[in-house]
């Protein structure tokens, strides 16, 4: 009679367990993808932009319309300061800064795709060094803590690439506030997600533990935990699908294309927002499971020899 009493519970833990390890699977896998939006732009309100500086705009398709090249021609010659080669101390080269005048300019329309930690282009290697020989700026995957990202968000001087095209510009103040409205939410989506991460390994451990020691607590502990991880999960889908609150951001995506282009920009939720989605749901099944549990061991203890 006891053994026929132990095996319902058994199942359960079973249950409990694939529940578990499929809603860890499957939000870790969407925290750590990088295709939560999908940038790209609208070809009609490109070549209408063109149009409508066709004096000083060429606009010109590749790949068969997957990148944009746009060539503008300046009213005024700009100023800009050559790019320093590596070599010699840093004081000489600070002593020797020259300046040359830019009649013309270069921008690439390129998609990308981003997730929570990087911002990606979309585009095949092949294509991005081709692009990268031209003088487009970005090359696979920048991460948003790393210091590159950084120095490029602060930049506010014209840099001449070796093409003769300029590849970062400056943020223009009108859209600071969005900036900070941007980097505020891509900093608490990352924190959120740093929190589920913890959550989730320290359940493993405290679940672990639970079991193999028939510990009732440890179990109902596992359950908040995976409560919680759900939690701070919804928290980072809202925050990642409401962070493009405007179309302009004066980080990487402003430093790549001019003012007039930036209403041509279509922001789209990738895959992995559909998945950490499915992630936040699991957690909360797998949580119900383990409270569930931890009433069963409480009045019918598993035995796992």
């Amino acid at each position: 009679m006891a053994s026929q009493g132990a095996h319902p519970a058994c199942l359960f833990l079973a249950l409990t367990l694939l529940v578990t390890g499929a809603a860890t699977v499957i939000l870790c896998t969407a925290i750590l993808t990088n295709h939560w939006e999908v940038i790209t732009f609208d070809k009609d309100a490109v070549e209408a932009i063109t149009a409508k500086h066709n004096t000083t705009h060429n606009l010109t398709w590749l790949w068969n319309g997957k990148v944009g090249k746009v060539v503008i021609q300046l009213h005024h010659p700009m100023k800009l300061r050559r790019q320093e080669e590596s070599g010699r101390s840093q004081r000489l080269r600070a002593r020797s800064i020259r300046f040359r005048r830019q009649t013309s300019r270069v921008i690439y329309l390129a998609p990308l795709h981003g997730g929570i930690w990087t911002l990606c282009v979309g585009l095949s290697e092949r294509e991005q060094k081709h692009l990268r020989d031209q003088g487009f700026p970005l090359f696979g995957c920048i991460n948003y803590l790393s210091p590159h990202f950084a120095k490029s968000s602060d930049k506010n001087d014209w840099v001449q690439s070796k093409s003769g095209s300029v590849s970062v510009t400056s943020c223009y103040r009108s859209s600071m506030k969005n900036d900070d409205w941007v980097t505020r939410m891509q900093n608490l989506s990352i924190s959120c997600s740093l929190v589920c991460c913890i959550l989730l390994g320290a359940s493993a451990v405290v679940g672990s533990f639970g079991i193999i020691q028939r510990q009732i607590s440890a179990v109902l502990i596992t359950g908040v935990m995976y409560i919680l991880a759900s939690t701070f999960g919804l928290f980072c889908l809202t925050i990642m699908h409401f962070k493009r609150k405007t179309k302009k951001d004066c980080v990487v995506l402003d430093s790549q294309v001019t003012p007039e282009y930036s209403p041509a920009r279509v922001f789209q939720t990738g895959w992995s927002l559909d998945l950490g989605w499915g992630g936040v749901v699991t957690c909360l099944v797998a949580a119900l499971l383990w409270l569930l549990l931890a009433r069963i061991m409480r009045y019918n203890p598993i035995s796992l020899s």
